[in-house]
């Protein structure tokens, strides 16, 4: 029977890697961290954008007012409250001011209104403010309670009290 090779059974140990073997290596790591690192700023650049547009920010009257001219002909969206008695209507267009409880601005509205637009209804209009010192509005939002009630046994939806006050 033969005799076992001095050192055979043990595991080989490894030989001091090549440096050219290291900075490839290196060179590989590094490119993957950059390609991870360019895909999570990715991400999260795709999620501020996709976040930022379906967020609903507003002006109130006070902040179109102070600022202005800059603000002329740009598309805001204007929130407050319509003032009671303001309401004209001619034809299709609407006309009424919006107050944020300091400051009064007159919005003239020419896109539809939804049924439940009334005085004292706090509002946010979509459109532009002109150099008249008016806001001109194609579109109107309207605040409500957000509180449901089911229409009573019997009774359809479109039958039914919309406006909710029993």
């Amino acid at each position: 029977m033969p005799q076992p090779s001095p050192g055979a059974g043990e595991a080989r140990r490894p030989t001091s890697p090549d440096p050219a073997t290291w900075a490839r290596d290196g060179v590989k790591r590094g490119r993957v961290l950059f390609v991870l690192a360019v895909i999570a700023a990715s991400l999260v650049w795709v999620a501020a954008k996709g976040l930022s547009g379906n967020l609903v920010y507003y002006k109130t009257p006070t902040e179109v007012l102070q600022q202005g001219s800059k603000l002329v002909g740009e598309r805001i969206r204007l929130g407050g409250y319509v003032i009671p008695g303001s309401i004209h209507r001619s034809g299709s267009v609407v006309r009424f001011v919006v107050t944020d409880g300091s400051t009064r601005l007159t919005v003239v509205d020419t896109g539809s209104i939804p049924a439940l637009f009334r005085d004292g209804q706090g509002v946010v209009v979509e459109g532009s403010f002109g150099g008249d010192g008016v806001f001109h509005s194609d579109t109107v939002l309207v605040k409500h309670n957000g509180v449901y009630t089911p229409p009573p046994p019997g009774q359809t939806p479109h039958s039914a009290n919309l406006a909710g006050n029993g």
